[in-house]
């Protein structure tokens, strides 16, 4: 009988992309190198599915699923994998005509724990992504993560110790504030321990700020400068990742790095915290803001409406420091 093939579509954002991985992994377990497996994602994210294994190929959008239709057509695959169930995705299905397996969004069930009415999180992203192959009896991978690409094209320009912290964040409730980044620096450097920074141009400035404010050769940024994969490479060879509610936070998870993810107006519940991390993981929530999240995607904060006093700032420094020193002790101990 002939392999099947399979068309996954999933267009944004980069943490969502890497958590495409366990499915991508899971198909190919199951059917094994016959079968085809290709990804649809937007262009700007191109990035984010070039760290995926298992595909065949990546079909990019630009502004339109019309694109990339012809050619998809061509490829006559059996089954589309709808990771993102929106617009887009069942415009995508309906052109190709394909029989079409979307993910549950849990959307009433999210927007419930954001409006107070709901307590129970809902089921982790991974776990719904999954499920969607259940009618194809295809198991959990062996391997929850399978492997994801990286080029360590970065590796001379850090020391053979170091930590790294993403700063960067799309929504302004999940990012770390300058104050907090500039003290947890201050401490590691004051404890000769290097700092790597990664993230996008948006976080250019931050990481020019920390190194001006600390000792020359503490600090390393690669903030602009760093593909993805070469992020990657970064994160999977640090003692310790320091993030928010971000693609890092997921892509140390995928690495089995230990990580410190901090939360502000998002919350775990939400179905998106680090999934299958590194045993050695702690995550910090705000201090005396409970367990309800502000907002879906963390542009809204319910306690402010001016950007002043959000969650993520009743994360103290001080605790990030003490989960950073409990990790890289216990790595200590185990070496």
């Amino acid at each position: 009988m002939k392999a099947p093939r399979f068309l996954i579509v999933r267009f944004s954002a980069i943490g969502d992309i890497i958590l495409s991985a366990p499915v991508i992994h899971a198909i190919r377990e199951h059917y094994g190198p016959e079968s085809r497996i290709d990804f649809v994602t937007l262009k700007r994210f191109s990035g984010a599915a070039d760290l995926l294994t298992g595909l065949n190929s990546i079909h990019l959008v630009d502004k339109t699923t019309s694109e990339v239709v012809p050619s998809l057509k061509a490829l006559t695959f059996d089954y589309l994998i709808d990771l993102h169930g929106n617009v887009r995705s069942r415009s995508l299905s309906k052109a190709l005509n394909i029989l079409t397996f979307t993910v549950n969004k849990q959307t009433i069930q999210r927007f419930a724990l954001v409006l107070g009415l709901r307590k129970k999180p809902v089921q982790h992203f991974v776990e719904r992504s999954l499920n969607v192959l259940q009618p194809f009896g295809i198991p959990a991978p062996s391997h929850p993560w399978g492997t994801l690409k990286s080029n360590p094209n970065t590796a001379h320009a850090l020391p053979k110790a170091f930590i790294t912290i993403a700063p960067g964040a799309a929504h302004i409730g999940k990012v770390i504030p300058e104050s907090t980044l500039l003290t947890i620096c201050h401490e590691f450097v004051s404890q000769n321990i290097h700092v790597s920074i990664v993230g996008g141009p948006d976080s250019i400035a931050i990481a020019t700020k920390i190194i001006a404010s600390n000792p020359k050769n503490a600090i390393t940024s690669f903030c602009g400068i760093a593909t993805l994969q070469e992020t990657a490479a970064i994160i999977e060879n640090a003692q310790l990742v320091i993030g928010g509610d971000t693609g890092a936070m997921h892509l140390a998870s995928a690495l089995n790095t230990p990580l410190i993810s901090i939360w502000g107006c998002t919350r775990p519940s939400l179905g998106l915290s680090p999934w299958r991390p590194h045993g050695a993981t702690i995550t910090l929530l705000p201090q005396d803001r409970g367990s309800r999240p502000c907002s879906r995607h963390g542009s809204k904060c319910r306690f402010t409406r001016r950007g002043q006093d959000l969650c993520i700032q009743h994360v103290s420094p001080a605790r990030i420091i003490d989960a950073a020193t409990q990790i890289l002790n216990a790595e200590q101990l185990h070496k």
